[in-house]
């Protein structure tokens, strides 16, 4: 019975260390530098009063 008690203690400890080890990244939101966006739609639902109707259907590109 000790003798599974020290395995598993061995095997957590081996774990342990393995978990510590992996590097932990930011999480990346959006286009990186220097990245290109490709065209894409919208919809006009406010803001600022630059002669664009809103519900209007846009493209950006």
């Amino acid at each position: 019975m000790r003798f599974f008690g020290a395995v598993t203690a061995i095997a957590l400890a081996f774990v342990l260390v393995a978990c510590a080890q992996v590097p932990a990244n930011e999480p990346a939101s959006g286009v990186g530098v220097g990245g290109s966006v490709g065209s894409y739609s919208g919809v006009k639902i406010g803001g600022v009063d630059d002669g664009v109707a809103s519900g209007r259907s846009l493209c950006y590109t």
